[in-house]
């Protein structure tokens, strides 16, 4: 029988704080290096969430493929240096709206940007335009979203006159490179582990996004345990004080699930695992679907539900 235990993730390098490290994972069963690394280099590139512009309105233009008198840059450049502003929205938030008004001659950087609370625009010094007349007002409104991969313009917008929709990569993670390399454990030669080096925009650590993407990952086989009713035999336990910090949005739990468990401020896997499964099922009114899925995600990791019920931190 394969045996997973004494996995490890360990970070070696890291070259720019916050968006450049790589990563080692092993000892992993000969051949489940490549079958580890292809899976989370797949879930990192194109899984994960993100904040992008969607739409733009830019002095009240009608399309993008005009000209500006007294700015440098045309609108269709304008637009195409906008979708390379990096933002973070915090919280339960879904959209957010960045504004921007200036008069007179400079040049316009990301930072100049009006954002409301909660809103972080992480490349500050990016350049979006130039103003080479003082008589020149340039002025916009950008719509920004979460989302997950690629999304396609949307062409129904241009029927709110002036808005200009823009196709959005919402990724924030933008490389993605492993090798598999042959180690050892004790005696036993034939083993893999896998070396990874992630990149990503900024809005996102690459600790976060190897924990969001083995997250999704242990979610999916989880569930796929279920279908293929395997789900009674023991799973392998991965044990890291790490984990059971993480946030119950990352679990790739029932998204109405997850609702139920942040109004309810159990926010994270060891507060998931410090409530009896009877608060779940009568307090938080889950399906037995849903108490199924935190049970087999929990087990995962050699926890289970509290025996004894413990104060709720609901409001």
């Amino acid at each position: 029988m394969l045996d997973f235990s004494g996995i490890t993730l360990t970070k070696l390098t890291e070259k720019e704080v916050g968006t450049i490290a790589t990563f080692e994972i092993g000892p992993l069963p000969k051949g489940y290096g490549n079958t580890l690394g292809n899976a989370m280099r797949r879930i990192m590139l194109s899984s994960l969430e993100g904040s992008a512009i969607t739409s733009v309105r830019i002095n009240n233009l009608t399309h993008e493929y005009t000209t500006i008198p007294g700015v440098k840059q045309n609108v269709l450049d304008i637009v195409l240096r906008l979708k390379n502003i990096r933002i973070k929205i915090d919280g339960k938030e879904t959209s957010a709206v960045l504004t921007l008004s200036k008069k007179g001659k400079g040049v316009i950087k990301a930072k100049d940007l009006v954002a409301g609370k909660g809103v972080e625009i992480v490349n500050k010094d990016y350049v979006i335009a130039e103003i080479t007349d003082d008589s020149t007002t340039l002025s916009f409104e950008a719509i920004v979203e979460k989302g997950v991969g690629y999304k396609r313009a949307d062409e129904s917008l241009r029927d709110e006159i002036g808005r200009i929709p823009v196709d959005t990569l919402f990724s924030p993670v933008r490389l993605v490179e492993f090798t598999v390399l042959p180690t050892r454990k004790g005696s036993q030669a034939d083993l893999d582990k896998v070396v990874m080096s992630i990149t990503t925009d900024g809005t996102v650590t690459p600790e976060d996004a190897i924990s969001q993407a083995g997250g999704i990952l242990r979610s999916f086989f989880g569930q796929a345990a279920v279908v293929f009713g395997s789900e009674t035999e023991e799973a392998p336990k991965v044990e890291t004080s790490a984990m059971t910090n993480w946030k119950v949005s990352e679990l790739g739990l029932d998204a109405k699930a997850v609702a139920k468990l942040e109004a309810a401020k159990v926010e994270t896997l060891s507060e998931v695992a410090a409530q009896p499964k009877t608060f779940y099922s009568k307090d938080l009114k889950f399906t037995a679907k849903q108490v199924k899925e935190l049970s087999v995600l929990l087990e995962q990791y050699n926890l289970g539900f509290a025996k004894n019920a413990k104060k709720s931190k609901k409001a």
